[in-house]
Parts: structure tokens; C-alpha cells; sequence
């Protein structure tokens, strides 16, 4: 059913735009939710229209957060905190991360050895491509 009052609001709204309505209210197109439909639509072009001239942009800060969060330092437990942010907290904190992360996962000096014995076999080949299979969930035994 057809909230009346919010078509009365609606149309009290179109009244302002000149042209957008041909007739005085009716009270058989507020039942079909003619009025509404017609400020609803209105109302989207207009802020479609301001967001195409103002887009969003983050803030540096928000962006190192996200990033923290995606990569497991954060939880969805974890808040963003404008307090902190307003401290670099949180790039400091990714560039640490990174820096860390990449000397951590980097190549390291014992991978480099081939064993000459098993030479270009295996994960011990130097173009072997190696890649971790996700772990599979334990399977219930229980009946």
C-alpha cells in the first residue's frame, strides 16, 4: 500500500522544479506512487551528478589502513582511528610491514645452493615454479 503523506511530501518537492508537473495533485496517481517515483528519480540524478564532479577519494592514511587490514595485520575486529591517523600511524606502520615482509620473503642464500647430486630436478631446479595448495578442511568422522 501507498504511504499518502510521502506522496503529498513528494509532490510538495516537485512543485519546485518548474515544468516537472503537468496537473494538481491526484490522488489516484499518489496511489500508484507516481510522485515518489518521479522526486526519487529526480533525486538520483542529481547526486549522480554531483558525484561525477566530486569524486571520492580517500585519504592516504584510510588507504594504508585498508591495506594493513587485507593483509592480516588488522582484523575486521580492528577500527580505523582518526587519532592515529593523524599521526602517520598507520603508513608508518605499512612501510614497516612491507620493508619486513619483503626482506622475510625475499630470496635468501641457502635457495640459491643447487645439490649438484639431484641437479635440475625437483624444487631444487632453478626454473621450478613452486606453489602452496590450499589446506583442504578436515573431513568429520563423526556420525
Amino acid at each position: 500500500m501507498t504511504n499518502l503523506d510521502a506522496e503529498e511530501r513528494a509532490f510538495d518537492l516537485l512543485q519546485w522544479v518548474p515544468y516537472s508537473l503537468p496537473s494538481e495533485y491526484d490522488e489516484e496517481e499518489a496511489m500508484c506512487g507516481k510522485y515518489t517515483a518521479m522526486q526519487q528519480q529526480r533525486s538520483d540524478a542529481a547526486l549522480d551528478q554531483w558525484d561525477l564532479k566530486n569524486p571520492y577519494e580517500s585519504s592516504e592514511e584510510l588507504t594504508s589502513f585498508r591495506e594493513l587490514r587485507r593483509l592480516g595485520v588488522y582484523t575486521d575486529d580492528d577500527y580505523f582511528s582518526p587519532s592515529l591517523a593523524s599521526d602517520a600511524f598507520y603508513r608508518k606502520t605499512l612501510k614497516q610491514h612491507t620493508s619486513t615482509s619483503a626482506s622475510v620473503n625475499g630470496p635468501s642464500s641457502a635457495r640459491g645452493n643447487i645439490d649438484p647430486v639431484r641437479k635440475g630436478t625437483g624444487l631444487d631446479a632453478p626454473n621450478a615454479k613452486q606453489s602452496f595448495r590450499p589446506r583442504r578442511p578436515r573431513r568429520c568422522t563423526r556420525s
